[in-house]
């Protein structure tokens, strides 16, 4: 009669393993890449995001980058498109893992990480400020954000 539980707990314990691995999701693609890797990724549609503050993106930053200081990733990045492809980059790789774990944490899926950072960069350099008509593609899904004071 003993067995009979045991059996039948193996059993359930089994079914919960298998339902576990069958439905937990598919985890976030990050591949280091090297200035051609960020050309290849560019010529294949990817957005770039240059995480250094406004300041050192208007000194110099990828053609095309879009500039989201790191401490404003997560907030910014609510509403993009989750399956989209994203470079990622600051001057010398350290920032930017910061946001490719933000973004990895909100559940995007194919994020590239110029790892060696803007210093490794050897094209052209834009200059100048953010337009407002270099903006990210949302995916249309609205967003909630909630902040807490203390006051």
């Amino acid at each position: 009669m003993k067995s009979k539980y045991v059996l039948w707990g193996v059993v359930a314990l089994l079914a919960v393993v298998v339902l576990v691995l069958a439905f937990r999701p598919a985890g976030a693609k990050v591949e280091n890449v090297d200035a051609a890797g960020v050309q290849a990724a560019i010529d294949s549609g990817a957005q770039v995001i240059d995480v250094r503050t406004a300041g050192e993106y208007q000194l110099g930053h990828v053609p095309g980058a879009v500039n989201v200081p790191v401490d404003q990733i997560e907030a910014e990045a609510q509403g993009w498109d989750k399956g989209g492809t994203y470079v990622i980059y600051c001057a010398t790789g350290s920032r930017s893992v910061s946001a490719v774990e933000s973004m990895k944490a909100l559940g995007f899926t194919d994020i590239k990480h110029f790892n060696a950072g803007i210093q490794a960069w050897n094209g052209q350099l834009e200059k100048g400020a953010a337009s407002s008509a270099n903006k990210i593609q949302t995916s249309g899904k609205p967003v909630l954000i909630e902040f807490y004071t203390d006051s």
